[in-house]
């Protein structure tokens, strides 16, 4: 699968639907990560020596991301979820995170140490260590969003089972998400086709505008987004660079 990555498609239905919103959720959770991908392998090989550490801050940043969104899969969403479609039935979903952590892991771990100047940056070695595990992370992102499609949510949960569940999620989404970081970079690496992601209270969104995100303003700018939800035009991709 050659980068940049092709976006989710968003399933059917309505955003404000709740029968709808799981798959929807999901889907455009998972383009953030595929932008955040896309926007790495695109700025890796143009990286400048004074812009690397900015650089470092952005992709781990958005690694941390990925590791929150399915540690809170595994620890909380995917049981809840399974208490009413039955057991075992999202336990594809989590088995196939084994497939490419390892690869994610290897390259977080590069990352930390130009990060800390005990390897020099190499945008070339960069993107050949993203694409150790892109691929069947990208997979991975597109094959889990029908596993809640609108049909199997609306046979298995009433729409007040839902809110509370969403509820409860957002709770442990929230949970230790860095608001000078964390937050930042989703909504740098924003889809202006779901402007409403990540649904977070408006008020958070403001501040990270005006405040959070100013401590690492530069690592922002890899983003496929502003803080406006503006596209930013990332660089071309071309054969040579990967």
């Amino acid at each position: 699968m050659p980068a940049p990555y092709r976006l989710i498609d968003m399933p059917p239905g309505e955003f404000s639907n709740m029968f709808d919103y799981p798959a929807i959720n999901m889907a455009a959770a998972h383009n953030t990560l595929i932008q955040g991908v896309n926007a790495i392998i695109a700025h890796a090989p143009h990286v400048t020596e004074n812009k690397v550490q900015p650089f470092m801050v952005f992709c781990l940043t958005l690694f941390g991301v990925i590791h929150h969104h399915h540690h809170v899969e595994e620890t909380f969403y995917f049981d809840a979820l399974e208490e009413k479609l039955g057991k075992g039935v999202l336990t594809t979903n989590m088995d196939e995170h084994a497939t490419f952590v390892p690869k994610l892991e290897e390259t977080k771990k590069w990352l930390e140490e130009v990060q800390a100047a005990k390897e020099k940056y190499d945008g070339r070695v960069c993107v050949e260590k993203i694409n150790t595990f892109a691929d069947l992370m990208v997979e991975h992102l597109e094959y889990e969003v029908p596993t809640l499609s609108r049909e199997k949510i609306r046979a298995a949960f009433t729409e007040k089972e839902l809110k509370a569940l969403d509820a409860e999620f957002m709770k442990h989404a929230l949970k230790n998400m860095d608001l000078y970081t964390n937050v930042p970079v989703v909504l740098a690496c924003g889809n202006p086709v779901t402007p409403w992601f990540p649904p977070i209270p408006l008020p958070m969104k403001w501040a990270t505008r005006w405040w959070f995100s100013r401590r690492q303003k530069e690592a922002w700018e890899f983003g496929t987004t502003d803080f406006y939800g503006n596209a930013r035009l990332l660089p071309p991709i071309t054969p040579s660079d990967q």
